[in-house]
């Protein structure tokens, strides 16, 4: 019998493992910064509340700028857009992590691409 939903609370942020190997496109309702404790002292994040679900993603690094290269750098920008979560595992942390991929707008003209 699986045990890990007795070792603590659930948390309001999303884990790679709540998302049960699919891959949503989701929707961007807001988002807002997080305060978290590190040894180094306090540290923010931003957090991306979507549209329908109960938890928010916490956004890192790689993840912001992916948004950013997508949808610019303010976030106001970022609510209403899509995005795709799915995971990945990082030997570096020994475990999944969840990895956003922006939905890019779809119109746009493939023959203006010189081939």
């Amino acid at each position: 019998m699986k045990m890990n939903k007795y070792s603590g609370s659930e948390s309001k942020y999303l884990k790679a493992s709540d998302l049960q190997g699919k891959r949503p496109t989701v929707e961007i309702e807001s988002c807002t910064l997080l305060e978290f404790e590190t040894d180094e002292g306090k540290t923010e994040k931003p957090a991306l509340k979507l549209v329908g679900k109960e938890k928010a993603v916490v956004c890192n690094a790689t993840t912001v700028g992916e948004l950013i290269h997508a949808f610019g750098e303010d976030s106001d920008d970022w609510v209403g857009k899509k995005i795709t979560l799915s995971t990945k595992y990082y030997k570096s942390f020994d475990r999944e992590g969840i990895v956003i991929t922006a939905v890019r707008d779809s119109n746009f003209e493939d023959d203006a691409i010189p081939f």
